[in-house]
């Protein structure tokens, strides 16, 4: 099964309106820009967007803009005010500094790489690391059912309602080899589209054809 194949799949199975994204990092740019072309200023959360609706592109440190999130996705350091939960609490995120650090020291973070890819599934040129698909809550639903289909597994989460689309979505997903769902974070709400109808599921490349064939089979029932 190739991954235009999947991606059709996916979308007719759920209705989807916009396409799954492949999310690729690379430890070393030279990597990426043998095969994607680089993006302008964009955050993380504006990319998926952006490849959902049929772009590849890729990004390093200088392109991917939120300071957060290219900081859990690998691309840079975090800043110290993040890290001791002094921003968080500054925010109004969480009541106090401490908490601010708890919940930081929570979000699944990547060691350091250089750039990210992204492309509509059904262009990848390469195997991503994670397949993201924004959907309704029914759709979701859908894909919740497909993972539990072939051996009854539940699907675990993890949401703190920050670091979404970066820290839940991506690394989560990849560090735990499980898909994971989130419903956006401020800043994907704020710098984006996504609706207050929609969620986001995260799921590990080595478990998206098995999703896929199952949701097939739910499908026609």
């Amino acid at each position: 099964m190739d991954y235009h194949e999947i991606s059709n799949i996916i979308k007719e199975s759920l209705n989807l309106k916009t396409s799954p994204v492949s999310v690729k990092l690379f430890e070393k740019e030279k990597d990426a820009e043998k095969i994607f072309e680089k993006t302008d200023k964009i955050m993380h959360c504006q990319a998926i967007i952006t490849a959902s609706k049929g772009k590849s592109f890729y990004g390093t440190i200088a392109e991917i803009g939120c300071p957060i999130g290219a900081g859990i996705l690998g691309l840079n350091e975090l800043p110290e005010k993040i890290l001791n939960g002094s921003q968080f609490n500054k925010m109004n995120v969480t009541s106090s500094q401490e908490s601010g650090k708890a919940l930081i020291d929570s979000v699944a973070k990547n060691q350091r790489i250089e750039s990210i890819a992204y492309m509509p599934l059904e262009d990848s040129k390469i195997e991503p690391d994670v397949v993201v698909i924004i959907a309704k809550p029914r759709q979701i639903f859908d894909l919740i059912r497909a993972n539990a289909y072939q051996e009854g597994k539940r699907m675990d989460n993890s949401v703190g309602g920050t670091q979404s689309l970066c820290g839940d979505i991506v690394i989560n997903s990849i560090q735990t080899n499980e898909p994971h769902i989130s419903f956006g974070c401020m800043g994907s709400h704020m710098a984006t589209e996504l609706s207050q109808d929609q969620a986001i599921i995260g799921i590990p490349i080595s478990k998206i054809e098995e999703i896929t064939n199952s949701l097939t089979i739910l499908h026609k029932r």
